[in-house]
């Protein structure tokens, strides 16, 4: 039924469906099975907020891709094909409480934040390096993250041509940098192959 439904409505192929109860993941499939057969490009938003959500929602979808052995349907036998990306929602980071400085996000919490906003990828935690500030790979860049939960370390942290020099050998992609701020020119950070990005002012600044 939801497959005959989105063949009437997305009929060209390349819409974003939004399921806000996703349960078992039946909308998923549908999704998958009408791009093999019309060839679309169409793409999915699952939301599930119960226990189930890895273990039963995103499982099916896991399977339906990579083909289940003991179906009886040839095509799901073999696999739909397609990609996914699971996420958990994190707590929330609340600017009010941070200007008052009550809740600063920890390390791994904004790493998870500017990985994602940056680079559109999930991050993979068990990399995350803090004594090194690095917080993992995507496909253009490695990215770094100059932080800490303490008012006055953003206050007085920096990156810094020593910070840069220590991130390693250039090994053919960008590093990506977040921080409070820079000391480093413009044809530094060119020579260090860093694209530095500031972190929003509201997170380390004081309330009056």
């Amino acid at each position: 039924m939801i497959k005959s439904l989105l063949r009437i409505v997305s009929q060209g192929g390349n819409d974003i469906i939004l399921d806000s109860f996703a349960g078992s993941a039946t909308t998923a499939q549908a999704v998958l099975e009408l791009n093999k057969e019309d060839g679309g490009n169409r793409k999915f938003i699952l939301v599930e907020c119960e226990d189930y959500a890895d273990t039963i929602t995103a499982e099916r979808v896991r399977r339906v891709i990579k083909g289940i052995p003991t179906a009886k349907d040839e095509t799901l036998k073999k696999g739909l094909g397609g990609t996914f990306s699971y996420f958990e929602l994190g707590k929330p980071l609340e600017i009010t409480k941070i200007l008052e400085g009550k809740d600063l996000p920890e390390y791994k919490e904004l790493a998870r934040y500017v990985f994602y906003t940056a680079t559109g990828d999930q991050i993979e935690e068990s990399k995350i390096n803090p004594e090194k500030y690095y917080i993992g790979e995507s496909k253009d860049y490695l990215v770094y993250l100059i932080y800490q939960p303490d008012l006055d370390y953003l206050k007085s942290k920096a990156l810094t041509l020593d910070i840069a020099k220590s991130l390693g050998e250039y090994i053919g992609k960008k590093r990506l940098v977040f921080a409070p701020t820079k000391y480093m020119d413009a044809q530094q950070l060119l020579e260090n192959h860093i694209e530095f990005a500031q972190l929003p002012f509201e997170i380390y600044k004081l309330a009056k």
